[in-house]
């Protein structure tokens, strides 16, 4: 029994993030929801409902405002 566990363990952990991926691509939601004009105000309200903060969005917004305008 123990095999199939451990099995299971490496499984599933090559299917997780790190923290900080987590907040990269909850940032990235956020301004993929409302572009990179939108007020400080909605970028809380968002942040929050995407399990993420103002901060961590601030932090990554250059990043994804980059990919997108590279990528055209």
């Amino acid at each position: 029994m123990k095999l199939k566990e451990e099995l299971t363990e490496k499984m599933h952990s090559e299917f997780s993030v790190s923290e900080e991926t987590d907040q990269k691509h909850r940032a990235g939601s956020v301004w993929r929801l409302l572009g990179y004009e939108a007020s400080k105000q909605d970028v809380e309200h968002w942040a929050m409902r995407f399990g993420t903060t103002y901060e961590k969005c601030m932090e990554w917004k250059a990043y994804w405002r980059n990919l997108r305008e590279n990528s055209k």
